[in-house]
């Protein structure tokens, strides 16, 4: 009975020594990777462009020497301490000083649902989101690049919707004051870009061209207001021109109207209205900045044209 009784003592200690021991091995796991929150955004970031973008995180896949690296959007100071708020915040800073330097800007890009985000990466986890805002920094970017002068939405449609108490469904009618309001200030507008993630499967939203892996398009054009056959020719321009250039990167042109849908996506504001979405939940944002590299090569040159 003595030895039973010194049996199950030894073997609660082991019991209590193995969960002492798996509850240090996960204070010590987590707070070692906490400690990533505090790695410096600036060297970090300068060690990627100093490795280039394409070596560094695109593996495995053959690059484009005209592909856009949306890191180099991001290369200004940030002490070590900065987070995630304080990154959007500079963020939006640069982005304005951008629009602000730019001129007779003939491309307005914005975001509706500008919450959509792509398949989130770890180097991205306390630093970037990869979201259809940063898609629209990269097309700014390709623009310029190209002599395509455009500028980019800073402002919230969350802070919009709040403002008015409208709930998300109405996100169409806050981008609508923006739209209004940047065209009353910068009359060389010409195209309106609203860009959005799609909800598909990978398998839905991923091509591979050349070794290189592309998020696909899919246009969308509101049937529901009297001017949308001026936006459906553009569409299908610039969606043929885009299989021309990578056969099958267009998923086509989806026209809604009836039931469940908006039927108008602002787009009665002007004949050059244009909403496209690029890629899915599990692309990445290398995948769909490859994408916008062609997209922009193929609008600037219609623009020009």
């Amino acid at each position: 009975m003595k030895k039973f009784r010194t049996r199950k003592k030894r073997k609660i200690l082991k019991i209590i020594l193995f969960i002492i021991i798996v509850f240090f091995s996960y204070y010590l796991t987590n707070n070692y990777l906490i400690s990533f929150k505090n790695i410096n955004p600036q060297k970090y970031i300068k060690s990627l462009l100093n490795n280039g973008f394409n070596n560094q995180i695109i593996r495995n896949e053959t690059s484009n020497s005209n592909s856009i690296n949306p890191i180099s959007l991001f290369n200004y100071n940030l002490s070590l301490k900065t987070n995630v708020k304080e990154i959007e915040k500079q963020t939006v800073e640069y982005i304005e000083k951008v629009n602000n330097s730019m001129n007779d800007p003939v491309v307005y890009i914005y975001n509706t649902h500008e919450s959509e985000e792509y398949k989130l990466d770890y180097k991205y986890e306390y630093s970037i989101i990869p979201n259809v805002k940063l898609a629209s920094y990269v097309l700014q970017e390709k623009l310029g690049n190209l002599g395509v002068n455009s500028i980019v939405e800073t402002s919230s449609i969350k802070e919009i919707l709040n403002q008015n108490n409208w709930i998300y469904k109405n996100s169409y009618k806050a981008s609508r004051i923006l739209l209004e309001k940047n065209y009353q200030e910068t009359k060389s507008l010409e195209y309106f870009i609203d860009i959005h993630r799609d909800s598909s499967t990978y398998e839905k939203t991923i091509i591979e061209y050349n070794g290189l892996k592309y998020a696909r398009i899919l246009f969308v054009i509101g049937l529901e207001h009297n001017n949308y056959q001026y936006n459906l020719d553009l569409a299908s321009k610039l969606n043929a021109m885009l299989d021309n250039k990578i056969p099958g990167i267009s998923r086509g042109i989806s026209k809604k109207e009836g039931l469940g849908v908006n039927g108008i996506y602002n787009q009665d504001f002007s004949n050059n209205c244009i909403l496209i979405e690029i890629g899915g939940i599990e692309n990445n944002i290398y995948e769909v900045s490859n994408t916008i590299n062609i997209f922009g090569e193929v609008l600037a040159s219609y623009i020009k044209k």
